[in-house]
């Protein structure tokens, strides 16, 4: 009858041999293991290697003079022969050596053996050994020899086998088999599992483009709009002053004043004239009535009275006398009594420049990072901060006197609280506006596909406030590459080898490599169940 010779390699593990078992052609399969022993040097693995040249309807023979070999091999079930030419045999399997945990029959108080050891408690006499049990002791030991009838001595004691030491090694056999039968299912049904790696072939899709943040409605490509968020602190500040500003709060000189009128029409005089080299503010508006003929050599002007208030305070507007200047035309007048209640009175003040020294310490750095970081501290998850937003609002914040107001001491304070906002953009709404544009970039073309959003790259410039929120530059690359059907290929994959399976990916245009990685490492196939085959993809050999 033909048969198949399997020569073993040192490095072939226990399921290289048995695909080689499986895949013999002939009924009668003989394995030549090396001189190293190697994967079949355990009885567990010989009767994986037997069990399934069984199933195969395969009967096998092990080539080898290997003692140890010989006796796992008779173990296991395997006829064994010396060399190809030799008949195969069936190892015999070495006797049990006997257990010499045995109890003494004679020390056990039951039946007949009972009364022996109660007398022998009881007294310091020869103990009496019944006839009768003595007999039937013996002729068990004589069946047990081989039928010799061997006469027992008087007092012989029977050995009677400890079932505490059987019971025992039977409990840890059973134990033992059935990790073993545990350990099986785990190796070839749960643990087995595979590993898909496909590098394609992808090609740069670039994204730049003018979109709106807007902190209110929904991401839309085609509105240019992506949901943005922001987000506000405010700091309560308090800043010191020194005051430096001077000003005259003195008491104004005033007098009355006359108004001539020499046209023939009635004039009305407002605002500031001049006397004596000062400038002084009429209280109201004076009406000068037109001048009067009593005949055409005899003509008066017209006249009218009022007060005026010295331009600035100060006791250098007293006294003032004399004409009025800054008059309209047609128009004279004089000061009718001499000014008079101007006081000197200087008083230290805020100025804006006060506040304008101290006004960078509003928003020093240190606090403007402090108000960043914790902006950033609300967002929780993913985002983009756009830090180009960032904005400290410093309206609220006034000194205390007012500017122009007098500091009785010369000191004043900055107070108010200074409002910071910034804005940031969720990666899954820039992800759903990414997504959408690269879709309709790939739109009727079902053999590609988009590998990635560019979602990483992802960048803002240009940012700046619009009416609505702000808006921004977008700019990113995308890669698109080729259609791999995942179901198809896992179905594929159930069972298959390396290279069965690298030789059906490199077929899809625009794969450039593959690579399958089996778990655990004496897995040579992928596994029947497509839950347990993973595939993933590498871009450009990323």
């Amino acid at each position: 009858m033909q048969k198949d010779v399997i020569y073993i390699d040192v490095d072939d593990d226990i399921t290289t041999i048995i695909g080689k078992v499986k895949a013999a052609k002939a009924h009668i399969v003989a394995l030549v293991p090396p001189k190293r022993i190697g994967s079949i040097q355990s009885t567990v693995n010989l009767k994986l290697v037997h069990r399934a040249a069984e199933q195969a309807d395969k009967r096998l023979v092990i080539i080898s003079n290997n003692t140890a070999l010989i006796a796992l091999a008779g173990s296991a079930g395997i006829p064994v022969a010396r060399n190809l030419q030799s008949k195969p045999e069936m190892a015999e399997t070495p006797a049990l050596e006997a257990d010499d945990d045995t109890i003494d029959g004679a020390e056990l108080p039951v039946g007949e053996h009972e009364a022996v050891a109660k007398k022998s408690a009881g007294s310091h006499a020869a103990p009496v050994v019944d006839e009768a049990a003595t007999a039937s002791a013996a002729g068990a030991v004589s069946h047990k020899e081989g039928g010799r009838n061997a006469a027992p001595l008087r007092g012989t004691r029977v050995a009677v086998p400890n079932f505490d030491s059987f019971r025992k090694k039977l409990l840890l056999g059973l134990l033992g088999g059935g990790l073993l039968v545990a350990f099986l299912v785990w190796a070839i049904v749960l643990a087995p599992s595979a590993r898909i790696i496909i590098t394609a072939r992808t090609t740069d899709a670039a994204l730049n483009s003018r979109v709106n943040l807007l902190t209110t409605g929904k991401t839309d490509l085609k509105a240019g709009t992506i949901v943005a968020v922001m987000k506000s602190t405010k700091k309560d500040i308090s800043v010191p002053i020194v005051a430096t500003g001077k000003k005259d709060v003195g008491e104004k000189a005033t007098g009355s004043v006359t108004l001539y009128n020499d046209s023939f029409d009635p004039i009305t005089v407002s605002g500031t004239v001049t006397a004596g080299g000062f400038n002084f503010v009429l209280s109201s508006p004076i009406t000068v009535p037109k001048g009067s003929c009593t005949r055409p050599s005899s003509c008066s002007p017209g006249s009218a009275t009022g007060s005026m208030t010295a331009a600035a305070p100060g006791a250098s507007y007293n006294g003032v006398t004399g004409e009025l200047g800054d008059l309209p035309a047609s128009v004279s007048g004089e000061v009718a009594s001499a000014t008079t209640g101007g006081t000197d009175r200087t008083v230290t003040v805020v100025s804006q420049e006060d506040v304008d020294k101290v006004s960078g310490d509003v928003s020093k750095q240190d606090v403007a990072d402090a108000a960043k970081n914790e902006l950033k501290a609300q967002l929780k998850g993913d985002y983009v901060v756009l830090e180009s937003t960032f904005k400290a609002d410093v309206s609220a914040v006034k000194p205390t006197p007012a500017v122009g107001a007098e500091s009785a001491d010369g000191k004043a304070t900055l107070t108010g609280g200074v409002s910071y906002t910034m804005i940031a953009i969720a990666r899954s709404e820039i992800s759903l506006y990414l997504d959408a544009y690269f879709a309709q970039q790939i739109d009727g073309r079902s053999d590609q596909k988009v590998y990635s959003n560019g979602l990483k790259e992802v960048s803002f410039t240009n940012v700046s406030q619009v009416d609505a929120g702000y808006a921004a530059n977008l700019s990113t690359n995308g890669k698109i590459g080729p259609k791999v059907n995942e179901d198809a290929l896992k179905e594929y994959a159930k069972g298959k080898r390396y290279g069965e399976i690298q030789d059906y990916v490199k077929q899809v245009n625009g794969v450039d490599d593959v690579d399958v990685k089996f778990a655990p490492f004496w897995v040579s196939s992928a596994p029947g169940d497509s839950h347990k085959i993973t595939i993933e993809f590498k871009v450009n050999g990323a």
